[in-house]
């Protein structure tokens, strides 16, 4: 679509705009103008050629990463002031070693810290910057500079993702993320737009309650997108109101992303909304990016970033350690070996789909998602989940370690949530998780979503180490001061 034929339609758009507000008229804008910037004539053949490359032999995949990744470090020792005075002689054939031996890790803190040694222009953006921004789910919101050939290089590779589903441009898709398409406070339909440029139906999950999701439910079912993206929080949210009205919606793929996706989660929502769920893992400081595949099998994409797993002590492991990552494709500020606080492992082997990536394990969450036993052990989500099956009148919950051994968990109750399911919930986690535990059920009328609208059913609430290592650390508080 070319500049005239953009004008043309925003024109066409302002009727309706001064009918709903001037929401119409800016999402046409936003979208549209996005649509500009990303779909370039280049836009497919990038993704040819990444389709093309994912089942290269590993040695040719490893080759390609040694010179994206000394294309990140001659761009991070010119950019990025903590490198500048790297005398380090970098090549494609001792790049690894270079970046083990000369590029120590860094994570969150030193970028909040001290900023001006991590970031280009000073730290402060120029006005041709493209700025993005984490979520603040860990309670420290972060912003990075970004190249606008990141920016495409990323949509490539998420696009990419799509078409292992079978979906191509123009097939329908809808979008149930955290996109304000419409006034929070809107009370008739439409509680969606639609965006003509990329044929999809984006949903306004602000909007996932009993009073606007029969019209929801109703738009997607008469769109029938081919597949959908989401939280796995929001297509959660919106199978549990199918489950409500014993209904179902058969939208083929649900591509979820940006939160942990439990096996509880995944497993409703095939029940009720979708033929298969195909989750990735990503993050705002595009570092790592492991996409899911037809065989359930997550597959570490290695001409995204460069990924090391690493202990405590920062050493690579084969056992479960925390993700480490170098950026690829983001010349104006590269990060080099950024250390989340995600943790997994290497899944050896090979997979049936064909692509040759490495596999990784499912991710576990950050250390505000993880949770720990009366020993002080990691509990695992996918554990947590038994002491919920079979209990009745919970509509939403949330499990939050507040001391150390204490949990609280948070239900929005609904009718046949009594005294005895409260027991029952508190004897489930002793008898199925941990009998150690102390437990508290408190009853809210709602649980707080973060400020993009994601949803947390797993936070942990006690504190931790100041090195951000995600040892346990509990709160002073007295935890008899729990409301029961």
């Amino acid at each position: 679509m070319g500049v005239r034929q953009l004008e043309t339609t925003l024109t066409e758009a302002a009727a309706p705009a001064r009918i709903s507000g001037s929401a119409a008229l800016r999402n046409e804008l936003k979208y549209g103008l996005r649509f500009l910037v990303r779909h370039t004539l280049h836009y497919e053949r990038r993704i040819r050629a990444l389709l093309a490359q994912e089942r290269w032999p590993r040695e040719r995949l490893d080759s390609a990463a040694d010179g994206l990744l000394l294309d990140t470090l001659q761009a991070a020792v010119r950019r990025i002031p903590r490198y500048h005075s790297l005398k380090a002689h970098l090549s494609v054939g001792n790049v690894r070693e270079a970046l083990a031996e000369h590029f120590p890790i860094i994570d969150r803190r030193d970028l909040m810290v001290r900023p001006a040694d991590h970031f280009p222009y000073e730290s402060a953006p120029r006005p041709w910057t493209i700025v993005g921004r984490t979520s603040g789910t860990s309670g420290s919101p972060l912003q990075m500079f970004r190249s606008l050939e990141s920016v495409l290089w990323e949509n490539a590779i998420v696009e990419r993702h799509f078409r292992w589903s079978g979906y191509r441009p123009g097939m329908r898709r809808a979008y149930l993320r955290g996109d304000l398409v419409v006034p929070i406070d809107r009370a008739s339909p439409p509680y969606w737009f639609h965006n003509r440029y990329n044929n999809q139906l984006i949903v306004s999950s602000r909007h996932l309650r009993d009073p606007c999701v029969d019209d929801i439910i109703e738009a997607l079912t008469r769109f029938a997108p081919f597949m959908m993206e989401a939280y796995p929080s929001t297509a959660y949210e919106l199978a549990l109101l199918l489950e409500q009205r014993n209904s179902f919606l058969r939208i083929p793929y649900v591509f979820t992303g940006s939160e942990p996706l439990y096996p509880h989660q995944r497993q409703l929502i095939e029940t009720r909304l979708a033929t298969r769920v195909m989750d990735h893992y990503g993050m705002a400081e595009r570092i790592a990016y492991a996409t899911e595949c037809e065989y359930g099998n997550l597959h570490l994409n290695t001409d995204y970033s460069y990924v090391e797993i690493v202990d405590d002590d920062g050493h690579p492991t084969d056992d479960e350690g925390y993700i480490v990552g170098t950026t690829f494709h983001n010349s104006v500020m590269p990060l080099v070996r950024y250390r989340m606080s995600d943790r997994t492992r290497w899944r050896p082997g090979s997979c049936a789909c064909g692509r040759t990536y490495p596999m990784i394990e499912p991710v576990s969450g950050k250390f505000e998602d993880t949770l720990f036993g009366s020993q002080g052990q990691r509990i695992s989500p996918s554990v947590v989940t038994f002491a919920f099956k079979a209990l009745r009148g919970i509509k939403y919950s949330q499990v939050a370690q507040i001391g150390e051994g204490l949990w609280e968990i948070r239900v929005v109750p609904e009718a046949g949530f009594n005294e005895a399911e409260r027991d029952r919930l508190i004897d489930n986690v002793r008898k199925l998780v941990d009998p150690g535990l102390r437990v508290v059920v408190r009853e809210v009328d709602e649980i707080a979503r973060t400020t993009a609208h994601k949803y947390r059913w797993i936070v942990n609430e006690s504190g931790h180490d100041s090195k951000s290592t995600g040892e346990f650390r509990p709160r002073t508080e007295d935890p008899k001061s729990a409301v029961p």
